[in-house]
Order: C-alpha cells, then sequence, then structure tokens
C-alpha cells in the first residue's frame, strides 16, 4: 500500500495550497460552508494532480531511471507496474471529477482544463523552451481560480498575475538547479535543458522574482480600502530572497517542495504571513 500512496506523491501537495489564496484574501475563512467547499476543492486537486504525477513517471520512466532522485520513485525502481499505476491514475481522475462535480460544475470544468494542459505538457510542451514553465504556471493560477470559483469570491487580477510570476520563478529556478546537479546528463534526463543555460535562467528568474514583489506590493495597496496589507510585503520579500538563497547556496532549488518542507526560515516565513494576514484582514473592512 505505502508504494501506491508513494506513487501519488502526497508530499507535492502543498503545491495545491494556491486553492486556499482566495479564502484566505477574504473574511470567509471563518464560515463553516465556505471552508468546507474549499478544502474539498483542495482534495480534488491532490488527486487529480497525482494522477498526473502518474502520467508524467510512466512518460519519463527512462528519463528517471538515470535520475539520481528520481530512480527511486516507484515506477522507475520496478516497484509499481505500469499495469497497475495506469489503474490507480484512472481511479484519481474518477474520484476527483466526480467529487468536482458535486461541488461546483466550473471547479469540474477548471480540473478538466488543468488535466488537459498537462497532458499537453507531458506529451509536447515540456519539450519547448520557456512554454514548459509558463504550462507549470498555468497550473498554479488555475488553482487560485478554483478556490475563488466555489466560494463566488471575485479575484484580484494582481493575485493572478503574482500567481503567475511566483510560480515562475519556481519553475525557472527548478530547471536551473537541474542543469547543475545533473550536469552532462541533464539531456538525458530532460532533453529540454540542451535549450537553456545557468547564465539565462538566472537572468530571467531575477526579473520574474522582481515582478512578483511589485504585483503583490500592487495588490496589497489596491484591493483594499486601507494599506495595512502593505506590511505582509516584508514576508513576501523575504520568503522569495530565503528560497533564492537556497537554490543558490544550498542546492534546493530541484524540488520547490522540499525547500519549503525543510527550511526553517521559510516555514517560519509563510506562518507569520499568514498570521499577519489573518489579523488586518479580520480587523480592518
Amino acid at each position: 500500500m505505502n508504494k501506491y500512496i508513494e506513487l501519488m506523491r502526497p508530499k507535492q501537495w502543498i503545491k495545491n495550497f494556491f486553492v486556499f489564496g482566495a479564502i484566505i484574501f477574504s473574511k470567509k475563512f471563518l464560515e463553516i460552508e465556505s471552508l468546507t467547499k474549499v478544502i474539498l476543492a483542495f482534495l480534488s486537486f491532490c488527486l487529480i494532480s497525482s494522477a498526473v504525477y502518474i502520467m508524467n513517471d510512466i512518460k519519463d520512466l527512462e528519463q528517471d531511471k538515470v535520475h539520481p532522485k528520481k530512480k527511486h520513485r516507484p515506477i522507475a525502481s520496478g516497484k509499481v507496474s505500469i499495469r497497475n499505476a495506469i489503474i490507480e491514475m484512472i481511479l484519481l481522475i474518477i474520484i476527483s471529477l466526480s467529487t468536482a462535480f458535486y461541488l461546483n460544475k466550473f471547479l469540474l470544468i477548471i480540473l478538466l482544463i488543468y488535466f488537459i494542459n498537462n497532458v499537453i505538457y507531458t506529451f509536447k510542451v515540456k519539450h519547448i523552451v520557456l512554454l514548459d514553465v509558463i504550462s507549470i504556471a498555468i497550473g498554479f493560477i488555475l488553482r487560485v481560480i478554483a478556490g475563488g470559483v466555489v466560494i463566488n469570491v471575485e479575484l484580484s487580477v494582481w493575485i493572478i498575475l503574482c500567481t503567475l510570476f511566483i510560480s515562475l520563478f519556481l519553475g525557472f529556478e527548478k530547471r536551473k538547479n537541474e542543469l547543475k546537479c545533473l550536469e552532462n546528463d541533464a539531456t538525458k534526463h530532460r532533453r529540454i535543458l540542451d535549450d537553456y543555460s545557468i547564465k539565462f535562467l538566472d537572468d530571467i528568474s531575477n526579473i520574474v522574482c522582481g515582478c512578483t514583489i511589485i504585483f503583490y506590493s500592487l495588490y496589497t495597496f489596491f484591493a483594499y480600502s486601507h494599506k495595512y496589507m502593505m506590511i505582509t510585503n516584508i514576508f513576501v520579500i523575504y520568503g522569495l530572497f530565503r528560497y533564492k538563497y537556497l537554490t543558490e547556496i544550498k542546492d534546493l532549488g530541484g524540488s520547490p517542495t522540499e525547500a519549503v518542507l525543510t527550511d526553517k526560515g521559510i516555514i517560519i516565513d509563510v506562518i507569520l504571513w499568514g498570521i499577519c494576514s489573518s489579523i488586518i484582514i479580520l480587523l480592518t473592512k
């Protein structure tokens, strides 16, 4: 059983917390009904994203075998057969889409778009320079939109832009880390890495990092009648710079999830951001 749970990559579910974006930035997180809907939407994304990971593992079987870490994954290591992996993937898709259909027809549409986007990514776009990372960023935007749809909250354009650029930042940092760590074996693992260079990725990462800070700042300035939310800018700036430090000095950029879950600096920063944002939202109109 453990090998099938491992195949779902539950550690990667942290990415689906973007679904909570809309409810966090509204006062609806105090409403049980709204919170329940968002939790179910989160679980739906967890299941559909796990199905996508299984599809990727099947498609990238040979490349994963030469990767120092990915070769230990259930399919690449031979612990789970391709047949059983496909069965698990289908079950996850059915449960996810059924839950979405029960919640909100628009959530169902978003999940279908998310899955189709990932199918296109897996079989085509992942081999196209720049579009590979942009495709991943679209997945994060769909998560945020889904969180707003299920509780009928209109999202600020600045939050959408902020989500886009922070996901681009994580994506380009991951590509750079793969180039650094895999060196001569980089293209054996991911052919698209032959079209990138560390300098190019470093330059573009710096640009999107700066844009993320700008768009979040604009959100905190324009989205509320008060300006107290601008206090939270310091946590966003520190978090981005801390992640940049981890990828450049500690070589943790290959797994954004690992960096977020294991680094005390980022964990404390996220907690303080959440507490500060909640207090400001609750105490202001």
